[in-house]
């Protein structure tokens, strides 16, 4: 738990990952997110192995991931949870390759560029297929708790 407690020293956005699942849009919060390119545009994240919803997105072929706004705490929160895998489908609309959420700042349609397993997470590259943005703070994530990052200082 130290070395858990010292990562968390590092101040992350909050992004929900979501792909089509048989069931409907299928979410994760992650806070393991990174452009790696600008040309071409690619991102990672990282799945945990011992996610239970492993099995969809380490397949996935096509997702989207969004940058959480400041207000969509409640929202980070309910996917976070382990177990809670299926949202409100009226929390996305649709998008011809992958869920997208409403109001969510930024939003990036990917296509899986590549896959790599590392120690117990699987790193997952995209290519930037689409993508929107808006005007507003982010939702941060800061030693296990949540905050806000303003447009000015």
């Amino acid at each position: 738990m130290t070395y858990r407690r010292a990562l968390g020293a590092f101040a992350t956005g909050v992004v929900l990952v979501a792909a089509d699942s048989p069931r409907g849009p299928l979410g994760i919060i992650v806070n393991s997110f990174t452009s790696v390119s600008l040309e071409p545009r690619l991102v990672l994240w990282c799945l945990g192995d011992q996610s239970d919803r492993y099995g969809v997105f380490s397949t996935a072929e096509r997702w989207s991931a969004n940058v959480l706004s400041a207000e969509q705490q409640a929202i980070s929160q309910c996917f976070a949870r382990s177990g809670s895998t299926e949202g409100d489908e009226a929390a996305f609309h649709a998008h011809p390759h992958a869920p997208v959420l409403n109001g969510a700042l930024t939003t990036l349609v990917c296509r899986t560029h590549e896959r790599r397993k590392m120690g117990d997470h699987l790193l997952i590259v995209g290519e930037v297929e689409a993508f929107e943005t808006q005007d507003g703070d982010a939702l941060t994530y800061f030693r296990g708790r949540y905050g806000r990052a303003a447009t000015e200082i």
